[in-house]
């Protein structure tokens, strides 16, 4: 639907065609109404609309003079001018600002109006269809032109005993100009590309796609040569002359280009970069470690430029400090420290970044670890894990840069912390300890408070109160709030109804469950199970 405005200090006017003009039948949204051109300037300049009716003659700024200044912003815009002065100089000074027409107040006719805006319609929605195609076939021309590299690369990187001359014609016949004596190839890599696309509700193709568009509109083409080679890797060839010279050259517009993505795609991408080539058998040489050896690019820092080598692994025991690790961890997490945790996680990637282990080795101890505080935690508090073992294996081996790893299992950890911490034990009256250790074992049971304080062989009252004063809610709500926390981790990883669940926790009366959790939660039970597996997932 397009837009319009009205710009007249005749009040009567403004509210005579506002009303009168059919302007959902003309498609058009009468986004504002306006007594002179400034005060309309100052409200629609960001987001200039697509038709504009206004008088000439109003004070602050004249309707001529606003139609100038919207013209410089969108030249693609409509006019209609409404006015009192019958002068030649008024209608040639108009036409040269997309006026459409040129109407006589004392001779408006609605009808008349109204078929001219449907011209004016016409006309833009002919140019925008226009537009579109045009964008449409130049989208359409650049991924067949970026298709034609890609063969021509696979090409180059899997054709054997191909020579130098055969290959520059191949490279020809595919669009692609070979003319410096030797090319220093990269390797740029989309950083976290399943994490990207799961945020942007985008496929991979089309991220990789937005990427090397950014890359062909930065460098010089006559130089710089882009590929595609997969969804989160692409090829950039720099056809050089003099390769010693052109290190720093290359150094600092790989930066700007990283600088670049980040920028306008809001996309973390890393380099890194081989030794130079002069024919195809060397760029296989080259090319294809970087691309096919992943593991050596696992403590690369991400968003950044670097030379590709491939060096050792480190074949130390990497369990030595795994019991110190574990006890450093779990402390954290039962204790709801954020700062401490992320303060240990950081000093043991760094550890294994300065030694360099296989990027497996430190995945599997990373899964060991977790599976190992998911274990605890279920026996000691009853508490069943947000993740599932198969789900972590997946997360875990889905991460490709040790930085990559170090976040997430900041996060991950972090949220088990969170999600812990409604166990939490900070009274230091025993009796009060041994409550809540008995309410979170037995979270499947009836629990009053009369039981509890026979239990502690207390007088009723007197736990109440002292339960009160301790944690600064009454034993009952204590009870409520865990076997919420329970029922909200049934409804996202398990397939029981609500009733079952109800009946599972101990309530006699569904009702009663389904009013405690939706007074706790804002939603019914039934609408935060559908609602937390899409959240979670």
């Amino acid at each position: 639907m397009l837009t319009a405005i009205l710009v007249d200090d005749d009040y009567p006017v403004v509210r005579y065609l506002s009303q009168t003009v059919l302007w959902q039948e003309l498609d058009i949204k009468l986004i504002g109404c306006y007594s002179n051109g400034l005060e309309a300037w100052e409200a629609a300049c960001q987001n200039p609309p697509d038709i504009i009716l206004t008088d000439i003659g109003m004070p602050k700024m004249s309707g001529l003079e606003m139609l100038e200044k919207f013209c410089e912003i969108n030249p693609r815009g409509r006019a209609v001018v409404l006015s009192c002065h019958n002068e030649f100089k008024y209608a040639q000074q108009a036409l040269k600002l997309n006026v459409k027409d040129y109407i006589l107040k004392e001779s408006l006719d609605v009808e008349e109006l109204q078929a001219i805006l449907k011209n004016i319609v016409t006309d833009l929605q002919a140019e925008k269809k226009k537009t579109t195609d045009m964008l449409l076939y130049k989208q359409k021309e650049a991924m067949n032109q970026s298709a034609l590299k890609e063969k021509f690369l696979k090409d180059t990187l899997f054709q054997s005993f191909w020579k130098k001359e055969t290959w520059i014609e191949h490279a020809r016949t595919n669009g692609v100009r070979l003319q410096a004596k030797s090319y220093i190839p990269l390797v740029l890599i989309i950083d976290r590309m399943s994490t990207v696309a799961s945020n942007r509700k985008l496929n991979d193709y089309t991220i990789a796609f937005s990427v090397e568009n950014v890359l062909q509109d930065l460098l010089d083409t006559s130089r710089w040569l882009t590929f595609r080679y997969s969804n989160k890797q692409l090829v950039i060839l720099y056809g050089s002359d003099e390769p010693a010279k052109d290190q720093q050259l290359i150094y600092y517009a790989m930066r700007e280009a990283i600088a670049a993505i980040q920028k306008y795609l809001k996309i973390s991408v890393s380099c890194i970069q081989g030794r130079e080539t002069r024919g195809p058998k060397e760029m296989q040489d080259v090319l294809l470690p970087m691309l096919k050896e992943p593991e050596h690019c696992f403590y690369l820092r991400e968003s950044t430029v670097h030379s590709f080598e491939i060096a050792p692994f480190s074949k130390e025991d990497m369990y030595t400090e795994y019991a110190q690790l574990f006890a450093s961890i779990n402390q954290s997490i039962a204790l709801n420290e954020p700062e401490a945790l992320r303060s240990t996680i950081v000093e043991w990637a760094n550890g294994v970044r300065a030694k360099k282990f296989h990027p497996s080795d430190v995945k599997e101890l990373v899964l060991q670890l977790l599976m190992d505080l998911q274990m605890k935690t279920k026996v000691t508090l009853q508490y069943h894990p947000f993740l599932s073992g198969e789900k972590l294996y997946d997360a875990v081996n889905a991460i490709e840069t040790l930085d990559h790893l170090e976040e997430w299992m900041i996060q991950h950890l972090n949220e088990l912390s969170r999600r812990l911490s409604i166990y939490a034990i900070s009274s230091k009256r025993t009796e009060v300890i041994k409550a809540q250790q008995f309410v979170v074992t037995h979270v499947t049971e009836k629990l009053t408070l009369e039981d509890m304080a026979h239990h502690l062989n207390l007088n009723s009252s007197y736990f109440s109160r002292l339960f009160k004063k301790e944690t600064n809610q009454n034993f009952i709500e204590y009870v409520n709030m865990v076997k919420l926390q329970k029922a909200k981790e049934m409804l996202q990883q398990s397939s029981k109804s609500v009733e079952e669940i109800s009946d599972y926790l101990g309530y006699a009366n569904k009702s009663y469950f389904i009013k405690l959790f939706k007074r706790e939660m804002g939603m019914r039970p039934s609408e935060y199970s559908v609602w937390s597996k899409g959240h979670f997932e």
